[in-house]
């Protein structure tokens, strides 16, 4: 997960793992979800060996968790990975093609140039609406197949702070936090809340997608919500 709005002083991974999976408990939970998430990209986007695939906004934080797909899919050579930092620890890792993006400006890559354009826990990052649709739009403009997932605002425990059932209340929320060592999640433009119902109303395109719910699975209060184009 990286933030594609600003660049924080502190790598927004680092800061993300240590608020919001601190503990092995919170480990164990997001590699089950992300494990869930990758299964379902698998079924809808049937890639095979020759698909190209362009993960948008990889992690600089490598740990048990970080980069789901790069760790799982069969073809990794076929992803190329962007990000706004420096790449060096998924390269050294992973035998993926590197790529660096500039917060807020059009991917440096020609229409249509991938099979499949996916991003995962970013899109909450990007900042309030119309960066939102900038960086859909994006995805659609660069690969024929979409698979975008969010955290569902709906789900009991808040992600980037595993704090429980005050991000319900996201006024009450970002007060809280604006005083605490969990400050940095008080500044929508760092992490707002996505929902099924806000994401079909902000979706750019006259095509509309479908709408997921996935991760650890609870109904209209799962975990993540994936979007699915194309």
């Amino acid at each position: 997960m990286v933030n594609t709005f600003e660049r924080p002083a502190e790598n927004v991974d680092t800061i993300y793992y240590r608020d919001g999976v601190s503990n092995t408990v919170g480990m164990h939970l997001l590699k089950m979800a992300r494990r869930n998430m990758f299964n379902l990209f698998m079924q809808t986007m049937s890639p095979n060996s020759a698909s190209t695939i362009i993960d948008i906004g990889v992690s600089d934080k490598e740990n048990e968790g970080a980069n789901f797909l790069e760790k799982s899919y069969p073809w990794p050579s076929q992803i190329t990975c962007a990000g706004i930092g420096h790449g060096d620890e998924i390269v050294k890792r992973y035998p993926v093609k590197f790529k660096s993006i500039s917060p807020n400006e059009p991917l440096p890559f020609a229409d249509k140039s991938f099979d499949i354009a996916t991003s995962n826990a970013v899109l909450e990052h990007v900042g309030g609406t119309r960066e939102r649709q900038r960086f859909i739009l994006e995805h659609l403009r660069v690969a024929k197949r979409v698979f975008i997932t969010v955290p569902n605002r709906w789900f009991p425990i808040e992600h980037h702070t595993s704090i429980p059932l005050m991000h319900f209340y996201p006024t009450l929320f970002r007060r809280i936090l604006r005083t605490g060592s969990k400050q940095y999640w008080a500044n929508p433009s760092n992490m707002d809340f996505l929902s099924r119902s806000l994401l079909i109303q902000e979706w750019p395109s006259e095509r509309r997608p479908k709408f997921v719910m996935t991760g650890l699975r609870l109904g209209v209060l799962s975990s993540n919500i994936a979007i699915i184009a194309g």
